[in-house]
């Protein structure tokens, strides 16, 4: 077998690591699957990185996955938080790394046997390369979270969020994102919002598909409950 089936077969194979990295993040009692939204961020890098190793497996050339950088600055920001330690992520990377041994392992033996070291050397690599990229940003991004979280001048308390707002979980998006959040929490539909902004409602859609992605949630009311915490919702 070559290695664009390897490649194949380790895309198809996703589902069943991500399944054995939760399990395994489990057994330490890592905080990462402690809440299904900081599952949900969890898996999406893992997944990733995995989908990497499999293009890189496939074409031999190093691992690029658009928006990586931007989307791992943001969650090592969320990591602050949620209050996850930086050095779960450190500690997630090798556990997703053996999580994937065994399915790695097998794809590898079908490959020609004088293809087979270099095969498994270009996966090591594409994993070191994609794992340690977003952990150099993650906690570049969690560093500075944390600073800009801390009081300005002693005696001094960080300044309260704007109208009852998570400023935190605000800063995380982009200025268009926070202002159709603040649509939606007027209680304005996609329509509306689409006629307020001049945009289309695809655009809108994207919009809020991205706030979702950032605060790891799945929906309007739990997007506003986490950047709106101590505020009503519009009913």
């Amino acid at each position: 077998m070559g290695r664009q089936a390897a490649a194949r077969q380790l895309r198809a194979a996703i589902p069943e690591i991500t399944e054995a990295y939760r399990a395994a993040l489990a057994r330490i009692g890592s905080p990462l699957v402690s809440r299904e939204d900081i599952w949900r961020q969890c898996r999406h890098q893992a997944q990733s990185i995995v989908a990497e190793c499999a293009q890189a497996l496939e074409d031999g050339q190093r691992p690029q996955s658009p928006g990586a950088g931007e989307y791992t600055r943001l969650l090592g920001a969320h990591r602050v938080v949620q209050q996850v330690p930086v050095s779960e992520s450190v500690r997630a990377a090798d556990v997703l790394w053996q999580a994937m041994q065994a399915v790695v392992t097998k794809v590898l033996d079908q490959v020609e046997a004088e293809h087979r070291v270099a095969a498994a050397q270009t996966v090591g690599t594409a994993f070191r390369v994609a794992a340690g990229c977003r952990l150099y940003q993650g906690i570049r991004a969690y560093e500075e979270a944390q600073r800009s979280a801390a009081p300005a001048e002693p005696g001094r308390g960080p300044a309260p969020p704007p109208d009852g707002a998570d400023a935190q979980v605000l800063g995380l998006l982009t200025l268009r994102e926070r202002e159709i959040l603040e649509a939606v929490r007027a209680g304005l539909t996609n329509r509306l919002i689409s006629r307020r902004f001049e945009i289309s409602e695809a655009t809108v859609k994207r919009h809020l598909h991205n706030v979702y992605r950032k605060l790891g949630v799945g929906s309007r009311v739990q997007a506003l409950n986490t950047a709106f915490p101590e505020q009503g919702q519009p009913g």
